[in-house]
């Protein structure tokens, strides 16, 4: 399986649910291939992973949807992969762990202390990702957290906002 499979089921089993833009589609199959690697010892996909700036990228998919820019992205790239049970099920428990997590909560969590992509980045160089750096990594290992993200407090203030603004509104 290539990255951009991964890629494009993600985008046609969760595009509707939740904002895929590139950054985040890229840390999804980055997370795919650590819990591939973690749970069954074998890469998701044998495409290179490289640690660029805002994190993991695989080339393929970050050129696949580089058109949509910050936008959310709409259409898989290509065909996606006939029925695959392991894949799907891979897909749903990178969602379940990590799908919460906003852009930049999967970006912070990605290169936190201990993590492949620290391991590896080097500013201006396009660095691999190995599966046996990965392994080496907490990746996989560490979960990230569901209280102090952006994506914890977005969850707070629209469960409260609509309190405030009836109080508000009574004042």
């Amino acid at each position: 399986m290539k990255a951009l499979d991964i890629a494009n089921l993600f985008i046609s089993r969760h595009g509707y649910d939740i904002i895929l833009n590139n950054v985040r589609l890229n840390a999804l199959v980055y997370w795919a291939q650590v819990e591939a690697l973690r749970a069954r010892g074998q890469v998701a996909f044998e495409d290179r992973v490289e640690a660029w700036q805002m994190g993991p990228v695989e080339p393929a998919v970050f050129q696949a949807f580089k058109g949509y820019g910050r936008r959310r992205i709409a259409l898989p790239r290509g065909d996606v992969p006939a029925d695959d049970p392991a894949a799907q099920e891979l897909i749903e428990q990178v969602i379940e762990r990590y799908g919460f997590l906003t852009t930049y909560d999967l970006v912070c969590f990605t290169q936190r202390e201990g993590s492949a992509w620290r391991a590896a980045y080097q500013q201006g160089a396009e660095t691999p990702i190995s599966s046996q750096l990965i392994l080496a990594s907490r990746d996989g290992i560490d979960s990230p957290a569901s209280k102090g993200t952006l994506a914890s407090a977005i969850a707070v203030v629209n469960q409260t906002w609509p309190n405030t603004f009836r109080i508000l509104k009574n004042a």
